[in-house]
């Protein structure tokens, strides 16, 4: 029973990540859905997104999932910088965005 929640977070990992072998985004300079580490706290996450000079448009079901539109050119590289482990088109991940 301890080991639920690890093997849980490691299921949607690979599910995320598999379904956004697709799901590049189509024009990064125009927003991205952003995901960082499930194990972050969403201010980790927020702070990781100042830093790389994007503005927070929603949140998603987790709340390390962030929809970011950019401050300037070349975003997705400076949030994969600070830490995101997926960039992917918001319109594709949007089954991500509805909270349970």
């Amino acid at each position: 029973m301890q080991y639920i929640v690890p093997i849980l977070v490691a299921i949607m990992t690979l599910a995320v990540a598999a379904a956004s072998a697709t799901a590049v985004p189509a024009d990064p300079e125009a927003g991205v859905a952003a995901v960082f580490p499930p194990w972050w706290q969403r201010e980790h996450a927020a702070a990781a997104v100042a830093e790389a000079d994007g503005l927070i448009v929603r949140e998603g079901a987790l709340p390390t999932i962030l929809v970011v539109r950019p401050g300037r050119p070349g975003l997705a590289e400076r949030l994969r910088a600070q830490g995101a482990l997926l960039i992917v088109d918001p319109l594709a991940a949007r089954g991500c965005f509805v909270p349970a």
